[in-house]
């Protein structure tokens, strides 16, 4: 007996689900949270790429990120041609897969990847510390510049990632921040704007999605650079790119400074600038800096929300907090309440899910009963015999010459009450 392709792939997803359930603790201890959070913080500070960079930092808030999209589920798929928006994450996930390897039976991949968000995230934000972009409150223990990520435990881990994992939406360098945020994961445009900040870590490489640049000077420190230098008034101008991906030629438009030393894209400029209806491979239809100086060219205006930019940029401490609140309920995403659980408290097993199966017609509130209809009233018949009508006129004339006269209509003959029959019945 032969089976099809279908058996097997449903068979291997069943089998490796119950293998992942038996193997993976359902209670994780304060020490074991320790051992694994200092093992990732150690990867991460000791992993350079040849430009010095300590690439894992902002390598493991994007696999996050793209992870959290639809549900937080530990599957990323890096196939170029299927999932194209997951370039250059085979590089973060390789090393995170050798140490994962040490604790496959501890945790499931997903609670892993969360894990190294928060323990890179706290990372990034002492970095900054250190270089003094984050001065402490006094009296403060610990430091109030810290994310204050939460750490929990129960997501699921998808049995084959490259098999049954859909294509995620991950948004494109043209798509409006607000837009996207809010319709995939429930983002309100505050949270939207500290989770763009994230953008002050790494770098564009144009062999990954065809921009090229830096974003800020310390690319491994999690700071409000990012917001600071869009807000204090810097000229950015839309360049022209020619860029060659998968040896396809492509073209692209970018952000840069006067200096030309740091980039933006479409979607970090549409925080604070209406572009407008973007032209053909992403240009803008308007400048942002200098002021249009031709007739035909024209200024971009400010975004209803880009006051939330002003804010990050002048408050450091303020955006490292709105961006922990960002990321805890980023990786809440796609669970229900009382599925996760904080480190020392049982793992509760799945809730089932009521959600409809996608292109099923969801049942909605039945429609209103309509109130009975009244019967319409049957009009007064009509005597259409015309002889008729005029016997009837002529009777009436002549009743009325017959009261004239002097005939008077007879009066009425009074009823018996009880008195007139008692009367009568004394007569007697």
């Amino acid at each position: 007996m032969v089976l099809s392709e279908q058996v097997w792939l449903a068979m291997t997803f069943v089998l490796s689900a119950w293998v992942q359930a038996a193997r993976c603790q359902a209670f994780i201890s304060k020490e074991q949270e320790i051992q694994m959070s200092m093992d990732i913080r150690n990867l991460v500070a000791n992993s350079f790429d040849e430009d010095g960079l300590r690439f894992l930092v902002p390598g493991i808030i994007r696999l996050c990120f793209h992870d959290c999209v639809i549900i937080c589920d530990g599957c990323i798929d890096t196939r170029r041609k299927v999932q194209g928006g997951n370039n250059g994450l085979a590089n973060t996930w390789l090393p995170l897969k050798k140490l994962y390897n040490k604790y496959e039976n501890i945790c499931s991949r997903a609670d892993f990847f969360a894990l190294a968000c928060t323990v890179t995230s706290d990372y990034a934000a002492e970095r900054g510390e250190q270089e003094g972009l984050c001065v402490p409150t006094p009296g403060v223990v610990p430091n109030d510049c810290r994310t204050n990520m939460e750490i929990l435990w129960g997501r699921r881990t998808c049995a084959v990632p490259q098999l049954v994992t859909p294509v995620r939406n991950i948004p494109n360098a043209n798509e409006d921040p607000y837009k996207w945020f809010g319709e995939n994961m429930d983002m309100t445009p505050r949270e939207a704007v500290c989770l763009m900040g994230s953008h002050t870590l790494g770098k564009l490489r144009s062999n990954e999605t065809g921009f090229s640049g830096d974003y800020t000077p310390q690319m491994d420190v999690l700071s409000n650079e990012f917001f600071t230098m869009m807000a204090s008034g810097t000229s950015w101008k839309q360049h022209k790119k020619n860029v060659v991906i998968d040896e396809f030629p492509q073209t692209r438009f970018q952000w840069e400074n006067p200096d030309k030393t740091f980039t933006r894209v479409n979607s970090d400029m549409m925080l604070m600038y209406d572009l407008g209806k973007l032209r053909q491979h992403g240009e803008a239809e308007c400048l942002i800096e200098p002021l249009p100086k031709k007739k035909k060219e024209k200024h971009c205006k400010k975004q209803p929300h880009w006051a939330i930019v002003e804010e990050m940029a002048a408050d450091n401490k303020a955006f490292i907090a709105c961006f922990g609140a960002a990321m805890n309920k980023m990786m809440r995403n796609g669970y229900k309440e009382g599925e996760l659980v904080p480190t020392g408290q049982i793992i509760p097993p799945p809730l089932p899910d009521t959600t409809p199966a996608p292109g099923t017609a969801q049942p909605g509130p039945s429609p209103p009963v309509p109130p009975p209809r009244r019967p319409a009233r049957r009009p007064a018949r009509r005597n259409r015999n015309k002889k008729s009508r005029r016997k009837q006129k002529s009777k009436g004339r002549k009743r009325n010459r017959l009261q004239l006269v002097g005939n008077p209509a007879p009066t009425p003959r009074p009823q018996a009450g009880p008195l007139s029959l008692l009367t009568n019945l004394l007569s007697i």
